[in-house]
């Protein structure tokens, strides 16, 4: 028979393991949060929102001729990761988003890159009722490399024509990708073109 001592102590042993176990969740707990925190603070530092910052991040990619009316508006830079949104000067002109993006080919495969990138517009795209099909894939030479460039069209839930064009191409310091995406009423497939053939 086990005496009161012996249940005492073996009640004393689960408590005191019970507390172990708790610090130890809340010390984790607070390393994950120390981690995430630092992170996000990252994340938030390398966001810049002014265009001559966003300009000189699109440069370290690559150079290009800016089509008429358009200005770097953000960039973004993350371990191997860079990425330069391009859009209209003005708020009120409904033209198409070029986004550059250059990542270390050494730490990822540059396919592989593409096509979750690609697979990211298609789900966002998806979550408005947007449904993206390849229509047509192009040979064309950027920065002295020829290339497929994919275009894709779809709608959204309202019925509004949706185009997305999307190529790989080499970057200054890794593999680039270059995407654009826009409203199929405004889509200027010459001026994306132009822009396409003034990258060097």
């Amino acid at each position: 028979m086990v005496s009161d001592e012996t249940n005492k102590k073996n009640t004393n042993r689960i408590w005191i393991g019970l507390g172990v176990a708790a610090l130890f969740c809340l010390c984790a707990a607070a390393v994950a949060f120390f981690v995430f925190y630092k992170i996000g603070e990252r994340v938030k530092d390398t966001v810049k929102t002014d265009p001559e910052s966003a300009s000189q991040a699109a440069h370290e990619i690559a150079d290009y001729t800016l089509p008429r009316g358009y200005r770097e508006q953000m960039s973004m830079n993350i371990v191997f990761y860079s990425f330069v949104m391009i859009g209209p000067e003005s708020s009120t002109t409904n033209g198409p988003i070029i986004m550059l993006a250059q990542f270390d080919s050494s730490a990822t495969d540059p396919e592989q890159m593409k096509e979750q990138i690609r697979q990211s517009f298609e789900q966002q795209a998806g979550r408005n009722g947007t449904n993206m099909k390849l229509v047509e894939v192009k040979k064309m030479t950027i920065r002295g490399e020829e290339t497929d460039v994919a275009l894709y069209e779809g709608t959204d839930q309202s019925g509004t024509s949706i185009k997305q064009l999307i190529a790989s191409f080499p970057g200054k310091a890794g593999t680039a990708l270059l995407m654009v995406m826009g409203d199929g009423e405004t889509w200027d497939q010459t001026m994306i073109e132009d822009f396409i053939q003034s990258i060097h």
